[in-house]
């Protein structure tokens, strides 16, 4: 995948985190990425820029100026690819919106992505990412069983929205290869969340939820669920099957708890009592490597920081040893879907403006130093 959109170019305009990391996967399968800066940063190259920025190139353009206006028509002549991340409206009053680019690109790809799209009574309003996850119901599913709802401490609506647009342009460039046609995407983050919940909760029969039944009854069976263990950490133990879940109830001694490991509600509070008690016992680690070679489906609760040490995300090319511009070293998440072949070889997230010389630079501004 590291090659497989060689040769595509893409513009990322007035883009947050989804655009960002939309142009973050594209630029791993081989795109190339030029963001259009408004704005030099006092601070330099921020966190979350470190990664979703590597590899791509930054100019500095003001687009309420008509000389840097036309140095970015300038790009878009020769673009495939534009995602635009502003406000709905913002685009068209700058002079850029899809119409304006198409006059002079009639096959680009031209992505918005908002919080609500380009149109309904919602499309002015002011949200974050915890907003979208919050009235999508993706957050309620997240804490079922009547735990408190809390902010998760990553940002689900952006990830989703960054793969969704990512997936929605690499359809679209398909489509123009038999048309020769651009077209104009319309991404909400709205949308996004929702359509995630199509997996557990999609559909609606006389008014009852019966999808979402399926998975609310499935989290609340003692035998998939979560245990905290000796040492304060926490497994999350998947034993569905009946030859796992008796294997399971078996190795602790009481196989005759199996259908009640996999009961619902009151039916299943011997069997989660019992499990309760057994996890306790030992520590996190000793039960995923005696559970696991049992072939029980086990897995330990990390932090992302942990997650870094994965043997199996290493050997996927999923952890990568990297330089930030300075030299300095560190360990960044790398692309999916390139696990067989060496890992894109990318440069440090740039300073914005760092490739000011690729553009004609009306007013006289030179390339970062």
């Amino acid at each position: 995948m590291q090659d497989a959109l060689k040769g595509v170019t893409v513009l990322e305009v007035g883009v947050l985190t989804p655009g960002k990391y939309c142009g973050f996967l594209m630029t791993g399968w081989g795109a190339k990425s030029i963001r259009i800066e408004r704005e030099a940063s006092q601070s330099g190259v921020a966190v979350e820029d470190l990664q979703l920025n590597r590899g791509k190139q930054s100019v500095i353009l003001d687009l309420r100026d008509e000389a840097d206006r036309q140095a970015f028509f300038d790009l878009a002549r020769t673009a495939d690819v534009l995602i635009e991340g502003y406000r709905p409206g913002v685009a068209g009053r700058l002079g850029i919106n899809y119409d304006a680019i198409r006059a002079v690109n009639g096959g680009i790809i031209y992505c918005s992505i908002s919080g609500f799209g380009q149109a309904g009574p919602d499309i002015g309003r002011a949200a974050y990412d915890l907003s979208f996850m919050a009235e999508s119901g993706l957050l309620h599913a997240l804490h079922g069983n009547g735990s408190e709802v809390v902010s998760p401490q990553t940002y689900l609506a952006d990830a989703a929205t960054g793969l969704t647009a990512a997936f929605a342009i690499a359809a679209a460039l398909q489509a123009r290869n038999g048309t020769g046609q651009g077209r104009h995407i319309d991404l909400s983050m709205q949308e996004t969340v929702f359509s995630m919940l199509s997996v557990s909760h999609g559909t609606i029969s006389d008014g009852a939820a019966n999808s979402g039944r399926i998975s609310a009854d499935r989290s609340a069976r003692p035998a998939y669920n979560i245990y905290r263990t000796r040492d304060g950490r926490y497994v999350a133990i998947t034993a569905l099957g009946e030859k796992s879940c008796r294997a399971l109830f078996r190795y602790f001694g009481n196989e005759e708890l199996w259908q009640q490991g996999l009961a619902l509600g009151d039916q299943g509070h011997q069997a989660k009592v019992f499990l309760q008690r057994h996890f306790a016992e030992h520590d996190a680690q000793h039960w995923r490597d005696a559970l696991a070679a049992l072939g029980l489906e086990i897995a330990l609760v990390k932090t992302p920081e942990e997650a870094f040490d994965s043997p199996q995300l290493q050997a996927r090319n999923m952890v990568l040893d990297t330089r930030d511009g300075s030299g300095g070293p560190l360990r960044q998440i790398g692309f999916p879907a390139t696990a067989r072949a060496a890992a894109p070889q990318l440069a440090p997230a740039p300073e914005p403006g760092a490739d000011q010389s690729i553009v004609q630079s009306p007013k006289g501004r030179t390339p970062h130093a």
